[in-house]
């Protein structure tokens, strides 16, 4: 496992969490009633194998394209050798892996408060348990070097996957928290209605981490990490990003963050699907 300095203050709300949940029975009801998310607000609810084939259709279509592309870099780096494996204290642990650390790259324990149990993604869920294997699959992973002060600011979501998520008028702000050399933290708060236009407003809270060109973000709608996996051009007169595109190694689900809608589907949006299928991460069949 990497060892590094990891700014802590944008973990410190899911950390106070973890720390009173033993002393505090969460009222889910009560919470929700001040619109409050407790993880589930805003997706659908999922059986273990719901969308099982659709999932594996995104990963079967990317790695048919990188058979027919040998200079693709995913084939690259899958020649590379496993990391080895070792034990810190009976822990086992995979040196030189930021993602070894659930909530730090890897998944979050099941049973966290206020976080969605299950990932929608199967595969992930499949491979949570095994240390070492989320960090490995990461790396596979389209990893654009984020300038995290780009990424400040309000976004408004653009895409999606429907049969994951539930949300009208979503918006996802990212907040400064820390940074220290090459790592940075950042919270992030999302304003939707769950479900229609009419319903009420819904608050949920997360946080990301950015070490070196991997970024993980954590949101309540799913224990593993998303990575920002594409960014757009930077405004120059604003100095954001245009938008940014959320995923995981699975490639499911997905989530198009846009700074303004009709500029985004003026200028970018028939580039950016086009880009999308061929990595795997949208198709006809998940939609």
């Amino acid at each position: 496992m990497r060892h590094f300095n990891v700014p802590y203050h944008a973990t410190l709300h899911f950390s106070l969490l973890f720390i009173i949940s033993p002393f505090f029975t969460v009222n889910c009801q009560f919470l929700e009633i001040f619109g409050l998310s407790t993880g589930d607000a805003g997706t659908h609810d999922r059986g273990p194998f719901q969308d099982l084939a659709t999932q594996s259709v995104g990963l079967m279509k990317f790695l048919q394209t990188v058979q027919k592309n040998p200079e693709n870099n995913f084939a690259k780096k899958l020649k590379n050798p496993l990391p080895s494996m070792n034990l810190v204290d009976g822990v086992p642990v995979v040196p030189g892996l930021l993602g070894s650390l659930p909530g730090a790259g890897s998944c979050l324990p099941r049973g966290s408060p206020l976080i969605k149990d299950k990932s929608p993604s199967f595969f992930q869920n499949m491979l949570r348990n095994i240390p070492g294997a989320q960090d490995y699959l990461a790396s596979l992973l389209p990893s654009p070097k984020v300038d995290v002060k780009a990424l400040y600011g309000k976004f408004q979501w653009a895409m999606d996957t429907p049969s994951v998520h539930n949300r009208y008028c979503a918006t996802t702000e990212f907040m400064p928290q820390a940074e220290s050399g090459n790592s940075s933290a950042f919270s992030l708060q999302e304003k939707f209605r769950a479900g229609n236009v009419d319903a009420g407003e819904k608050v949920a809270f997360g946080y990301g981490i950015i070490h070196r060109e991997r970024t993980y973000v954590y949101m309540q709608d799913d224990p593993c990490p998303y990575q920002i996996v594409v960014v757009g051009p930077i405004n120059k007169q604003h100095g954001q990003y245009e938008y940014v595109i959320l995923s995981n190694w699975a490639r499911f689900p997905m989530i198009g963050l846009v700074r303004d809608l009709r500029k985004f589907y003026a200028d970018y949006k028939d580039q950016v699907e086009t880009d999308l299928e061929k990595a795997g991460f949208m198709d006809d069949v998940t939609g």
